[in-house]
This record gives C-alpha cells, sequence and structure tokens, in this order.
C-alpha cells in the first residue's frame, strides 16, 4: 500500500477537521447529562458541529442517520442514537 502524500492545503483541512471532533467531544461530555437521550445528545453534537462551520460527516454515510455514534453499555462501536436514556453507572463511547 503506498503512502498518500497530503499537500499543504490538505493537511491545514484534516488539522481543522480534528479541532472540531475534539472541540465536540470535551462540549459534549460537559453537557451530557443523566435522563438525556441518545438522540437529545446527537442533536447536541450536529448543532456543536454546525456552528464550527461544519458539516456532520457520520450522518447520510452508508445510511446511517445520525451524526454522532452513541454506543451505550454492551454496544461495541457505531451505536445508532434513539430514546434511550442515560442512567447513572451508564458507560458511553
Amino acid at each position: 500500500m503506498a503512502i498518500v502524500l497530503r499537500k499543504p492545503d490538505e493537511i491545514t483541512k484534516l488539522a481543522r477537521a480534528g479541532e472540531i471532533v475534539a472541540k465536540t467531544l470535551d462540549y459534549l461530555q460537559k453537557n451530557i447529562t443523566i435522563g438525556m437521550t441518545l438522540k437529545e445528545i446527537d442533536t447536541l453534537g450536529e448543532e456543536y458541529i454546525r456552528s464550527q462551520g461544519a458539516i456532520p460527516s457520520f450522518k447520510g454515510l452508508y445510511g446511517f442517520p445520525a451524526s454522532v455514534c452513541t454506543s451505550l453499555n454492551e454496544v461495541i462501536i457505531h451505536g445508532t442514537p434513539n430514546d434511550t436514556k442515560i442512567s447513572s453507572g451508564d458507560i458511553l463511547g
């Protein structure tokens, strides 16, 4: 497999995307509360991403219906936000 060499403008865009992801995760961590639904978390995430001038890249990708993945407790990866409420002691990834 060949190593892809990126142009300076591509590197700048990738760095900005990474910054937005980090800020979004920080924002969500500070704003998620017990009793909130996974759909509400998705809405918070999408609103924050858009407030940064970005478009949620996961939404619509291969039919994924949300902006963020919400893997709660036994859900391993790419959990789909739904009406499940966060309870004390839950693990959200």
